[in-house]
């Protein structure tokens, strides 16, 4: 392994795990005293520990602990009638995804959003692509 820039490093703890932490400390109040919400963490197949390569570390790590964040946030608000979930897009059609990648935006966006419709039966503490679960 190359020397890490723990620069790079520092801002993926902060938008990948940091952001997504603090937002949801701030709305899950507000979702109990309503006793409704949807918590959507979107997340990657790279942060998936059981097919973990060792392409960009820094994504890959700070993706699999927003997993682990969405497992602990589900429990913790569990019975609230808030469900919280990680969704991978799949590899899209952005700035950061490149014009090689076979998703469009929209496609990525669907798979989002179903996870922002479910219903209050819906499942919640799971990692979904396209509205199938995929595993950890």
């Amino acid at each position: 392994m190359t020397s890490p820039d723990f620069a790079t490093v520092d801002e993926a703890i902060a938008t990948n795990l940091l952001g997504p932490w603090r937002m949801s400390a701030a709305f899950i109040p507000l979702m109990q005293k309503n006793r409704w919400g949807r918590i959507v963490n979107v997340s990657s197949g790279s942060g998936a520990l059981h097919s973990m390569g060792s392409e960009t570390p820094a994504y890959g790590v700070t993706k699999a602990a927003l997993n682990a964040l969405t497992i602990k946030l589900a429990k913790a608000v569990a019975g609230d009638g808030i469900l919280v979930n990680a969704v991978c897009p799949g590899w899209v059609r952005t700035d950061m995804g490149g014009a090689a990648a076979p998703r469009s935006v929209e496609q990525g966006a669907t798979s989002v959003l179903w996870a922002v419709e479910l219903p209050d039966d819906g499942p919640t503490g799971g990692f979904f692509r396209d509205g199938k679960r995929v595993a950890w």
